[in-house]
């Protein structure tokens, strides 16, 4: 069998890789022998991350810290990424809000829509060209279970992520002929910051970041998307059960209870 090096290439580049489910990532194809280019805003964090893995598993780590949001942010990466062949694209970073919509303040919202959707479009723009010139390569996209219907109060925030769903849903049939993997992965609650800084209350069943990206890799290369877990994979169905307005409903009145006030 090849190594996830043999299959997709030498490096393997990581958004939002200083916490959570990117670090989980980080550190997994690290231990698979891929070297890695670690992409968030925290630069101790980064830096640290990177020595650790060099250290632990005899790789190369490139920290790069870069905030996602900033309009050039493609032009600092590619200067510091240079000719280094990336086999596997995670977009992973990305970032939540609860409330009412009305309520939200519209920059903020603005610069959501840019981490979780711009950002990944770009990037994927960007280091697709060389795997398809190579005929070899894969793309992961950070999509989740509430992706799979409107979600009252994480209403740009589910819309978000049914785009990078169906980006990379769409993409999976696109690339496939190109020998390149694509997968959407869609997590449930799981043990992150994304509920700190977004200000809501965690559900009863929560995943560690590593059971997540496990789902993701037994998956890749094997279908076009995945949902993390038992349960998430009952809810994000429910919807061709049940009449659309009834799963809104009922999905409102879920965040509703897990909403912080």
């Amino acid at each position: 069998m090849k190594t996830l090096r043999e299959k997709y290439g030498e490096w393997a580049l990581v958004t939002g890789a200083s916490a959570g489910i990117g670090e989980a990532f980080a550190r997994y194809l690290a231990r698979a022998g891929m070297d890695v280019i670690l992409v968030a805003r925290r630069r101790e964090r980064l830096e640290a991350l990177a020595a650790h893995l060099t250290q632990q598993h005899g790789v190369q780590a490139l920290a790069v810290p870069l905030d996602l949001t900033d309009a050039h942010f493609m032009e600092a990466l590619t200067e510091r990424v240079g000719d280094r062949e990336v086999g596997v694209l995670v977009n992973n970073a990305g970032y939540g809000s609860t409330g009412r919509f009305l309520e939200r303040d519209p920059a903020g919202e603005a610069d959501m829509v840019r981490v979780n959707c711009w950002a990944p479009v770009a990037l994927t723009h960007h280091f697709v060209r060389p795997m398809v010139a190579r005929r070899k390569g894969a793309i992961l996209f950070l999509s989740s279970v509430v992706a799979y219907q409107p979600t009252p109060f994480m209403t740009t925030y589910a819309a978000t992520k049914a785009f990078n769903l169906f980006l990379g849903e769409g993409l999976w049939y696109e690339l496939r002929k190109y020998h390149i993997d694509v997968l959407a992965l869609s997590p449930g609650t799981t043990a992150t910051e994304f509920h700190q800084v977004a200000h809501m209350a965690r559900g009863p069943v929560v995943a560690s970041p590593e059971r997540v990206v496990e789902t993701a890799m037994r998956a890749l290369g094997r279908k076009p998307s995945v949902v993390d877990g038992t349960i998430n994979r009952l809810l994000a169905f429910a919807h061709r059960l049940l009449p659309r307005r009834t799963t809104l409903s009922l999905a409102g009145r879920i965040i509703g209870l897990f909403h912080a006030r």
